[in-house]
């Protein structure tokens, strides 16, 4: 069985603002569950990726690897 794990900083980045996976959530306009998914490096769409980033004020080469 492949593991579909992707490496990402979502978590640490959300953590050092500090904000809850549902604020991150509400500002990036997508669901926690969605948000959860990011941070144990499950799939998800590119589109929700870049929403968190700018929720995060990041680039998104910074969290996406």
């Amino acid at each position: 069985m492949e593991e579909n794990i992707r490496k990402n900083r979502v978590k640490n980045f959300r953590e050092a603002i500090p904000l809850s996976i549902s604020e991150l959530a509400r500002k990036a306009e997508l669901t926690p569950q969605t948000i959860a998914k990011m941070e144990k490096g499950l799939p998800t769409r590119k589109n929700s990726e870049l929403k968190v980033a700018k929720a995060l004020q990041k680039k998104y080469e910074e969290i996406f690897s």
